[in-house]
């Protein structure tokens, strides 16, 4: 039970639930025994009496809806409380409690022991409810190894596609589609995203994709954030979305809300879905996405972070021959495989990740890429990755190799703090009223080369609510002191910078708040993102004083120190 809503299995080994469960509800629940209800509960009619006056017993007229309801409700309370989103486990990869990777195929639950496949029927394993599902694909009967594997084959099929960082982008897809087939009992999922203009392959690697997984895959073209949610259920089955695309129209509220839900899904989140009866239910959403189209939709930084971005270019005549073909079962195989490998995955995980870390590179780019690298090595074997470019027996040239190759997606994942401050620095000053309407950030350039005076900028940046605090004549060494490792070059002591410090008030103004209209900052949210930042560039030591006046009232900001900023950007 969870709250008014009580839960039954149903003869078919579904799951149930009932707001209020009435007759009709009774027949669903034994709709594979309909007599059980008659023999359990039966509804007595008359007594009867024999033709010579013999008392005969009564017949079953039917079965007593009340007192059925009443028993079965009384066991779904000493089940006690039951939360389905989180005891109920759909189709998919998941984890059991001994740490073995199990795939639900809808009719069986299947796991490798000591190297030999057992399945058991789907119902109530340890902690968690496997319900009866329509079947999908099971594993491969026997062991896979990397050498029988059909990966290999797979990842010379994906190199006759123009990917832009060529075999390194093949890993990444192989990659990729061992993530969806485990994804669920992954700690994140990656997605991939295969963008690329008309006439590039997208079309041929859809079907090779789905070739691949198979019955396993939901596949959702042109889809709905709620159709996929609803056909995702409580199933950690890959998800397949073609004409993953920014609007013509301008209107992305469609792919807004599935990105929305992928993000749920990298880290395992929370969804909140429609239910029977017009009832909310919750599910956890574990699935892998493999998305393609033409232009890729407008992201957060931070949701770009959970993709790899394989852009496609013009197909290569001299690597196309015949057509990739797909073998019945080599989804199976694969799965099998990472399922036999499952026991190496957290060491491989932990090498891969400790690479990129050891590069400089973010949490997030360690476990997008720190996962689907490791996967990859699971199918292919570290020879071919070798082959394909990725030093993995050399962990600090693999990290400098993984930074090189994803320096193009992470210059696109600009920190919140950052972003905010260059939007205010690009945004022109509506107000000035000399018929000009020059940007925050060329008002300071104009003041640093000295084009303008102080008093003059001071003038332009009250107009859009801004303050200014002059610093200069400190020694420029005081600010390269602060700034993080690796330092620029060291400056001469006997050339001070020009050192300004921007005020950004903390409080909204008539002329601050339309500078942030329409963004994600706007109603006072720069201050929280502003102070995101590091403490060297947003000055909070107590030797600077955040009270600066601006149009003549004395007002508390933010104080972003510019110095500080040109030189991390730079550097």
């Amino acid at each position: 039970m969870n709250g008014q809503t009580s839960f039954f299995v149903d003869t078919l080994g579904q799951v149930l639930g009932f707001n209020a469960l009435e007759q009709k509800g009774l027949i669903r629940l034994f709709r594979l025994t309909p007599n059980y209800l008659e023999w359990a509960w039966p509804r007595w009619g008359e007594p009867r009496v024999g033709k010579d006056g013999t008392p005969r017993p009564p017949r079953i007229k039917g079965f007593d809806a009340v007192k059925a309801i009443q028993c079965l409700e009384k066991a779904a309370g000493q089940k006690g409380p039951f939360d389905p989103a989180d005891k109920v486990r759909g189709r998919g990869a998941w984890n059991d409690d001994a740490g073995h990777l199990l795939w639900h195929s809808g009719d069986a639950i299947w796991r490798v022991k000591r190297g030999k496949l057992e399945h058991a029927p789907p119902g109530e394993q340890g902690r968690w409810f496997y319900p009866r599902r329509p079947t999908v694909m099971a594993p491969w009967q026997e062991p896979v190894s990397i050498e029988d594997s059909p990966a290999r084959d797979m990842f010379h099929m994906l190199n006759t596609w123009s990917f832009e960082r060529g075999p390194v982008d093949a890993v990444i897809a192989i990659g990729g589609i061992g993530t969806m087939l485990i994804g669920g009992a992954l700690r994140q999922r990656p997605h991939i995203a295969a963008m690329g203009d008309f006439g590039v392959g997208k079309t041929e690697l859809n079907a090779f994709i789905k070739a691949v997984v198979g019955d396993a895959l939901l596949d959702c073209a042109n889809a709905t954030e709620a159709g996929i949610r609803q056909r995702m259920d409580f199933d950690t089955l890959p998800v397949a979305i073609d004409e993953f695309e920014a609007s013509e129209h301008g209107d992305n509220r469609r792919v807004g809300a599935i990105i929305d839900l992928m993000r749920a899904s990298y880290s395992g989140g929370r969804v909140l879905r429609g239910g029977a009866d017009h009832q909310g239910v919750e599910f956890q959403a574990r699935s892998a996405f493999f998305a393609s189209g033409i232009n890729l939709p407008p992201m957060t930084p931070a949701d770009r972070s959970r993709f790899s971005i394989l852009n496609l270019g013009a197909l290569d005549a001299s690597k196309t021959g015949k057509r990739p073909i797909v073998q019945e079962g080599d989804g199976r195989m694969l799965l099998r495989q990472l399922m036999d490998a499952w026991p190496q995955f957290p060491g491989v995980l932990a090498d891969w990740e400790n690479a990129i870390k050891c590069a400089g590179l973010s949490g997030r780019v360690q476990n997008t890429y720190g996962t689907l690298f490791a996967v990859a090595q699971l199918l292919l074997g570290p020879e071919l990755i070798e082959e394909a470019g990725l030093p993995v027996t050399d962990l600090q040239r693999l990290g400098e190799t993984i930074a090189s190759i994803t320096i193009t997606e992470r210059a696109a994942q600009v920190e919140n703090w950052r972003a905010c401050l260059e939007h205010l620095l690009q945004v022109p000053i509506d107000s000035w009223r000399s018929g000009e309407k020059p940007s925050v950030g060329r008002v300071i350039e104009d003041l640093e080369r000295g084009d303008l005076e102080l008093k003059y900028a001071r003038e332009r940046l009250a107009a859009a609510g801004l303050g200014i605090r002059d610093l200069s004549g400190v020694d420029y060494e005081a600010i390269w002191q602060l700034l993080p490792e690796p330092r620029p070059e060291r400056p001469a002591r006997s050339h001070p910078a020009p050192w300004y410090l921007l005020a950004v008030p903390v409080q909204k103004s008539a002329a601050l708040a339309p500078l942030f209209a329409g963004t994600k900052w706007s109603h006072g949210g720069w201050v929280a993102a502003l102070q995101q930042g590091p403490k060297h560039i947003i000055r909070r030591d107590a030797g600077v004083k955040r009270l600066v006046k601006i149009n003549r009232v004395a007002t508390q900001c933010v104080l972003v120190d510019l110095a500080a900023y040109d030189a991390t950007a730079e550097g």
